[in-house]
Order: structure tokens, then C-alpha cells, then sequence
């Protein structure tokens, strides 16, 4: 008899009441961007991955009157060279950078087991003497909090 393995479910996502938040500030923000538009769709984000908790700190950030970008440090792979072409970034940025209220932001997004590399340790370090703020982001919860106090 052949054995099969049973695959474990994994636990069922449930929003947060930041995650709800920004969906509404988001939605409201479209609906007075085109106010003849009866069809808005309600915008809906996620924070229980990397990307999705990037997009809703991206959004959150710009919502509340600020700059943000995602930073990619991710080298690309040439198919017509065969050959991996490093980024020119520099290692340990950050995966957002923002500023609000000038204050220089610094957003690294950590999901589940994910820890700070020692090169990403050397760059807080470096923003945190310069002055810049420097957070860990592993759920929108938590962000949300750090950055409704600055």
C-alpha cells in the first residue's frame, strides 16, 4: 500500500484593523479622485507576505502625505550575454525608502522567519547616526504604529 502524505493547511489570513484602515483610506482617496465614477471598486490590500506588506507600507506612507519607494537591490539575468548582471545598488539598502515630514525614512520588510543580513545591519547603523529612521517591518500592525507616532 502506498503511503501519501497529507498536506497541513495553512491558517486561514485575517486581516488586521490597520490593514482594514488603509483599505479604507485608500478607497475614499479614489472615490474623491473621480467623483463621477458610481463603479469604484473597493481597494483591498494584504500583509502576510513580503510583497504585500511592501505595497501596503508603499501606500500607507503615501496616503498620509509622504514619499515612498520600493528599492530593488536584485541583480537581473541577461538571456542575449547568458550571463547574471549584478545590481548597482548598494547591498543592505533597505526595501523601501521614504520621506515624511522630512524625516528620512528606512523600511525593511521582514516576513515569518526572514532576519536582517550583516550587511543590512551595517546600513542601519549608518542611517540611524546620520539621523534617518530606520524600522523592521514585519506586519502592517506594527509599522502603522511606529509611523503614526512621527
Amino acid at each position: 500500500m502506498i503511503e501519501t502524505k497529507r498536506k497541513t493547511r495553512k491558517p486561514v489570513y485575517k486581516k488586521s484593523e490597520a490593514v482594514r484602515e488603509l483599505e479604507r483610506l485608500a478607497t475614499a482617496e479614489a472615490k474623491a479622485k473621480h467623483p463621477g465614477n458610481l463603479y469604484i471598486i473597493n481597494r483591498t490590500f494584504r500583509d502576510d507576505r513580503a510583497n504585500n506588506l511592501t505595497r501596503c507600507v508603499v501606500e500607507y506612507i503615501r496616503l498620509k502625505g509622504g514619499f515612498a519607494s520600493r528599492i530593488n537591490v536584485q541583480g537581473t539575468f541577461n538571456r542575449q550575454l547568458n550571463k547574471y548582471i549584478p545590481s548597482t545598488s548598494r547591498r543592505g539598502l533597505a526595501d523601501i525608502m521614504g520621506t515624511f515630514r522630512g524625516k528620512s525614512l528606512h523600511v525593511e520588510i521582514k516576513v515569518g522567519k526572514d532576519k536582517q543580513s550583516e550587511d543590512q545591519k551595517k546600513v542601519e547603523a549608518e542611517v540611524t547616526r546620520s539621523g534617518g529612521l530606520y524600522f523592521i517591518a514585519r506586519d502592517f500592525k506594527s509599522f502603522k504604529q511606529w509611523f503614526d507616532k512621527l
